[in-house]
């Protein structure tokens, strides 16, 4: 039986969400039906569909109680919006229904495992009691089918804690099938603030067993930030590509971390991963350390927004990656009253590992939606911005290979600094920045006309080609994804400047050669 707060969330989402124009929304990037979207949930691959579910609050544009929305598409790209999977309408998730996986059980059901929140037994802070929870997709008497809250939530609660673990900071359970064909959820745990532990030891991260995803018991602690990067590791992800054992996670609260004017992790909220290796015997996590004993800690994506990623396995067994294409402490500071809809996900994008390196790039789909190709080889840029005939607007998919108009046999290159700006006019843009000398990138909005307290820019350390530089650049209205390198560093930002600012420009400080592709894409 649906409850009276699902029923209703259902209606004003197809009522409100009949309103949003295709013109409101990003052209090809997932957004929500209605309202607010932040971290993906529940990705999986059922019944012949990919399933996406997501943080969702139907009823305006600001972060609210959690609902899960719930999409489908074949390909990936273009999704078709389903009713709301759940709302917070029980005691233990009535504060919301928070962030967490899926999986096809033996019987073929449908599983969810999520955190709820509950706003009965607050702590003195006001912090929401969190626990794991399941529910799984039911099919009534009268071919009605439903995802059925478990009568037993939740599944994992204060008893089945580490002696050590916070109930108030306990959540985004990472589903899993082990070895011998049982269950684990890789679980996010602060430590009590009362606890011995508290005060010199960082995050962890709660491995929990289950015979039939149901009955649940602690395993142990998977991983522990002795590092202290960050105060609490949310959303974690967990899972073998390429030869090694990869942990993802979205550290909050980290202390800045710059080297050589560039940032591997700015202040704030961040997604990090960790390579190693993974004894399945003994479920033991082994992270790969550097010579001084330290992991090995790596930025996932370099821009401005991006956090809570979740990836699946797709039947074809490539690994993809969605992720909340916003950072969580800024989108709190767009203005409201502009939208009906507000946050998007990120393109799709398949993960590789090489060298000791995630790779990223859009997953293949992507490439049956481009149109329209304009090409351009061997174009000479100087400190003139140029614009190219056709290269123009707001969603495109953009292909540049940049490289100086000369190089000495003692390496010095002709090429100083390349720059592109896109979503101008005379008022606005947003650039980005490339200089060989430092093998540094910058995203940079100061233009774009967002708020003053908004984060600006940022600049990462790409790898080095002597002086060239590869980028894949989409844009979508409100939003640019940059793979440099053919996907060995990525950068994503948003932005809202008018969409009548759609001048794409390029230059140079010194001299360089650029070739150029660009594509419109159409769902």
């Amino acid at each position: 039986m649906v409850s009276k707060e699902l029923a209703a969330a259902r209606e004003y989402e197809e009522r409100e969400g009949a309103k949003v124009s295709r013109e409101e929304r990003p052209a090809y990037h997932f957004s929500p039906r209605i309202g607010w979207l932040n971290d993906p949930n529940g990705l999986s691959f059922f019944e012949g569909k990919y399933h996406l579910f997501y943080q969702y609050h139907p009823y305006n544009s600001w972060w609210g109680p959690m609902y899960w929305g719930h999409a489908v598409s074949d390909d990936l790209i273009s999704w078709e919006y389903l009713p709301a999977a759940m709302a917070p309408d029980t005691e233990y998730d009535g504060a919301g229904c928070f962030s967490g996986s899926a999986m096809i059980l033996p019987d073929g059901r449908h599983l969810l495992m999520y955190t709820g929140c509950s706003p009965v037994g607050m702590d003195a802070e006001g912090r929401w009691r969190q626990t794991q929870c399941v529910a799984t997709l039911e099919t009534d008497e009268n071919g009605s089918r439903e995802y059925v809250k478990f009568a037993g939530n939740p599944v994992i609660a204060d008893e089945e804690l580490a002696e050590d673990g916070d109930i108030y900071e306990f959540r985004d359970p990472f589903i899993f099938t082990a070895k011998d064909g049982t269950y684990r959820a890789v679980v996010a745990n602060g430590r009590r603030r009362d606890s011995e532990s508290f005060s010199n030891s960082g995050a962890q991260l709660l491995m929990f067993r289950s015979n039939d995803a149901f009955s649940w018991e602690f395993e142990k602690v998977l991983f522990e930030d002795n590092r202290r990067i960050g105060v609490m590791w949310e959303c974690p992800n967990f899972f073998f590509l390429d030869g090694v054992q990869v942990l993802i996670a979205s550290p909050m609260d980290m202390q800045a971390e710059e080297a050589n004017g560039s940032v591997r992790f700015p202040q704030g909220n961040n997604v990090c991963y960790i390579l190693g290796i993974y004894n399945e015997d003994k479920e033991e996590f082994i992270p790969y350390k550097d010579n001084k004993g330290n992991y090995l800690y790596q930025p996932l994506d370099g821009g401005l927004d991006f956090y809570a990623p979740q990836v699946m396995k797709t039947p074809d067994g490539r690994m993809v990656m969605f992720g909340w294409m916003q950072d969580p402490s800024m989108g709190m500071l767009h203005e409201p009253d502009e939208f009906r809809i507000f946050g998007q996900m990120t393109i799709p994008r398949e993960l590789s590992q090489k060298d000791g390196r995630l790779y990223q790039w859009p997953v293949r789909e992507l490439e049956k939606y481009r149109k329209d190709l304009v090409e351009f080889s061997g174009v000479e840029l100087g400190e003139e911005e140029i614009s190219l005939p056709g290269i123009s607007g707001r969603v495109l998919d953009i292909e540049l290979e940049v490289k100086p108009k000369t190089v000495s046999f003692a390496g010095t290159c002709s090429l100083e600094e390349f720059d592109m700006r896109f979503a101008g006019n005379d008022e606005f843009h947003t650039e980005i920045r490339f200089r060989p000398d430092s093998s540094v990138i910058t995203i940079d909005r100061k233009d774009s006309g967002q708020a003053e307290n908004i984060t600006r820019r940022r600049s990462i350390r790409v790898g080095s080609r002597e002086g060239s530089i590869s980028l894949r650049i989409l844009l979508d209205r409100w939003s640019a994804e940059i793979f440099v390198n053919n996907g060995r560093e990525v950068l994503s930002v948003t932005y809202y400047t008018p969409l009548e600012a759609d001048r794409i420009s390029f230059s140079a400080y010194g001299s360089a050669i650029m070739d150029a592709k660009a594509y419109t894409i159409e769902l």
